[in-house]
């Protein structure tokens, strides 16, 4: 405390002679000396300090209505601020020593101080006040933070894990009274399975506890997550540890539910390519069957007729050879979409015009290209067959299911990426009320093994616009 502000003092002293003499003392220090009230009781010491409150108090323990450990006791009380200084002589020192016991800050003996040995005990008595007052204003700073922190804590024994103290979050997390909860140990909030297992005694040797999801266990039996930190701190003159909880409950399940959807998010895509080259499959069997087997037949039945009359019949061995050509001819059109090119040998934009020039010798539609800001050593030649079956597949949709009479396709490159177009003037659809079909499904699976992003534009009547975002280091 800063003795440089005038310091109200209160002496509490029946004895004439000691009061004079300490007030000769106090005048001659250089203590800086404000009011002195003076009291020769405990009664009416008590009254001065319902109006007062003095920074040093002078007591002698032996007053006519109180005596001993008792007239501290009821000053002590009455005041928390204050510096108390017992003034005893030498044969009550005993009960002295135990009123510093207790808190009293100093004492000086009748009749052996001066002004100098009251100056240094008043200089002293205040400084060792003044940290009293600061360790409980930290104290009661500190359990402020405990008991109203939002995040459930509590106070354990390291050496018998009872629980000692808990906050108002610990109680409603843990359904717990308060009393209940300072009942238990720290194993009664383990799942009884685990109650034998580690514990938190042996922190030190396993830090991972900190951060490792725990088991805890409510009082109504329901099971939590928990995340939790440790502090060791002292308590009551006790090392104790403090427990703060992070509950990961959701916070789990949460990421259960999100692995869950992703594995069916998965699963929908394996099935859907599963599906659609089951389709191929069945495309392909039918247009064996249903063409080149029976272009074949007819040949072979030629065959056999002019084998069968053992003549040379040119006409029919023309024709037999005419058919074959035929048969020869559809294979090499079912078979050009199954092979990849080799995009290594002819790149992708000769191939991509491959696709497109077939598309105009079958189907009246106008088709126009934009390749102009595409390079073929931009990219890898994965993703250039990657592109070319995107490409394939969505030009595929738009012949089978659009009805449009106008297609563009672009390959640029924009903000550092490659980037794919396929844009129609067909039909559209509803994006709002029409789930993405099997071939989109396919287009948007391809596109994520190279970390491509698919965006789709399109209403009715409204065409349909495909843009495939691919990044490049190029």
């Amino acid at each position: 405390m800063n003795t440089t502000i005038p310091l109200d003092i209160l002496v509490i002293e029946d004895n004439e002679i000691h009061l004079y003499l300490l007030d000769q003392y106090l005048t001659f220090s250089s203590l800086n000396i404000g009011t002195v009230h003076r009291a020769s009781s405990i009664e009416s010491a008590m009254e001065l300090l319902e109006t007062n409150k003095p920074n040093i108090i002078f007591l002698d323990l032996f007053l006519p209505d109180s005596d001993g450990l008792e007239s501290y006791s009821m000053i002590q009380s009455k005041i928390k601020t204050a510096a108390i200084i017992v003034i005893s002589s030498l044969s009550d020192i005993n009960i002295t020593l135990e009123a510093l016991a207790l808190g009293a800050e100093d004492y000086l003996v009748k009749g052996e101080f001066d002004e100098r040995i009251l100056e240094k005990s008043v200089r002293y008595s205040l400084e060792r006040k003044k940290s009293e007052l600061k360790l409980q204003a930290s104290e009661e700073k500190y359990k402020q933070i405990f008991y109203n922190n939002p995040s459930p804590m509590y106070i354990y024994d390291i050496d018998s894990l009872k629980i000692l103290e808990c906050n108002d979050a610990a109680v409603k997390k843990y359904q717990y009274s308060r009393d209940e909860f300072v009942s238990l140990t720290i194993k009664d909030l383990l799942p009884i399975d685990r109650r034998n297992a580690l514990l938190f005694d042996e922190i030190d040797e396993n830090y991972d506890w900190v951060s490792t999801p725990l088991s805890q266990i409510k009082k109504n039996g329901e099971l939590l997550l928990v995340e939790m930190s440790f502090n060791d701190i002292e308590m009551n003159e006790k090392n104790v540890r403090q427990v703060q909880i992070n509950d990961i409950t959701e916070k789990i399940k949460l990421q259960e539910a999100l692995e869950s959807q992703q594995e069916e998010k998965q699963r929908s895509i394996t099935a859907a390519t599963i599906n659609a080259q089951e389709t191929e499959r069945a495309e392909l069997g039918r247009e064996l069957h249903d063409n080149i087997n029976q272009i074949l037949v007819t040949a072979l039945l030629f065959l056999d007729n002019v084998i069968v009359s053992q003549k040379m019949d040119y006409d029919k061995l023309k024709y037999i050879k005419e058919i074959i050509a035929e048969s020869i001819k559809e294979i090499r059109k079912l078979t050009k979409g199954l092979v990849p090119p080799s995009l290594d040998n002819i790149g992708l934009v000769v191939a991509l015009d491959g696709i497109l020039s077939n598309i105009k010798s079958l189907e009246n539609i106008n088709i126009s290209t934009s390749f102009e800001e595409f390079s073929e050593d931009m990219i890898s030649e994965e993703l250039k067959l990657m592109i070319y079956r995107i490409a394939q597949e969505q030009l595929n949709n738009i012949i089978k299911h659009s009805q449009a009479t106008m297609v563009n396709i672009a390959l640029y490159k924009k903000n550092g990426n490659l980037e794919l177009q396929i844009k129609d003037n067909g039909k559209g659809y509803d994006l709002s009320s029409q789930r993405n079909g099997v071939g989109l499904q396919n287009i948007k699976t391809r596109a994520a093994l190279h970390h491509g992003e698919v965006s789709i534009t399109s209403s009715i009547n409204n065409g349909f616009e495909l843009i495939v975002d691919f990044p490049i280091t190029a």
